[in-house]
Parts: structure tokens; C-alpha cells; sequence
């Protein structure tokens, strides 16, 4: 009888500690999962600006994703050192296409001011900007694919 309690109080202790590891678990996931669904509406409202060659919105989303990119870096892995390589990888790829996003912007902004017909060097810059906005989805895919979990197996 002293036994069975014995057993009891260890599978208890045991569940519990399953419990709270998966608990903290998922807290860790969820700033990641924020962190993303606040990049991909940012993304959203980048696009819609490069369609419509209205730039003013994209500075700051830029910066929140650069913020979010960040942040990543501090959410690097552990376990091998080549994910966790990868994984940063990504993160600083992600933070250089967004400060890039955001600068060009910028500068698309100061000439849409001074109501400056399109010239080549604008045409170029709303080029540049649509790349680096390509270089950011490109990164939030790659890292996906080699750290979401997989819904199907």
C-alpha cells in the first residue's frame, strides 16, 4: 500500500512536470507566433504601398519587422550549433532586407514631395524596394520551412 502511494505521488509529480514543461513551451511559442503574425500584416501593407506606389506606410512597418528581427536573434535556437547558425542567419538576412525597405522608402518619400517626375534613379529605387521586400519573404520562408513544425508529416 505505502508503495502504491509512493508510485501515485511520483506519477503525479511526473505529469506534472510534463505539464509544465509543455506549458513553457507553448509561452515560448507564442511571442514567435506574434512576432510573425505582426510581420505578415506589415508585409501586407507593404505590398499594397509598392502596388499603388504609395510609400508612406512603409517606413514603419519596415522598422517593426527590422524590431521583430531583432528580437529573433535572442529566440535562436538551441541544440546544433548549425540551426541555431541558420536560424540567425535568417534573422539578420530578415533585419537587413527591413532597414533596407525602410531606407528606400524614405528616399521615395522625399521624392514624391518635391513632385519630381519618375525618373530612372526613382524607377530603380521602387525596384530596389520591391527586391528587398522579396529578399524579406524570401527569409520568413526559408526559415519556416526549416523550423516551423510541419502540419503534415
Amino acid at each position: 500500500m505505502f508503495r502504491a502511494r509512493i508510485t501515485a505521488v511520483l506519477a503525479g509529480c511526473i505529469a506534472l512536470t510534463v505539464v509544465g514543461v509543455s506549458n513553457l513551451s507553448q509561452a515560448e511559442e507564442k511571442p514567435i507566433k506574434k512576432l510573425m503574425g505582426e510581420n505578415f500584416a506589415g508585409l501586407q501593407t507593404i505590398l499594397v504601398a509598392l502596388i499603388h506606389s504609395d510609400y508612406a506606410a512603409v517606413p514603419a512597418q519596415a522598422e517593426v519587422i527590422h524590431e521583430h528581427a531583432v528580437d529573433l536573434t535572442q529566440m535562436a535556437p538551441e541544440g546544433s550549433n548549425s540551426d541555431r547558425q541558420t536560424f540567425l542567419s535568417y534573422a539578420y538576412n530578415l533585419a537587413a532586407h527591413a532597414l533596407d525597405m525602410k531606407s528606400i522608402a524614405e528616399l521615395l518619400i522625399q521624392h514624391d514631395k518635391a513632385h519630381e517626375p519618375s525618373s530612372l534613379g526613382s524607377d530603380q529605387l521602387r525596384e530596389a524596394l520591391a527586391a528587398h521586400y522579396g529578399g524579406t519573404v524570401e527569409m520568413c520562408v526559408a526559415c519556416h520551412n526549416r523550423f516551423r513544425k510541419r502540419v503534415i508529416q
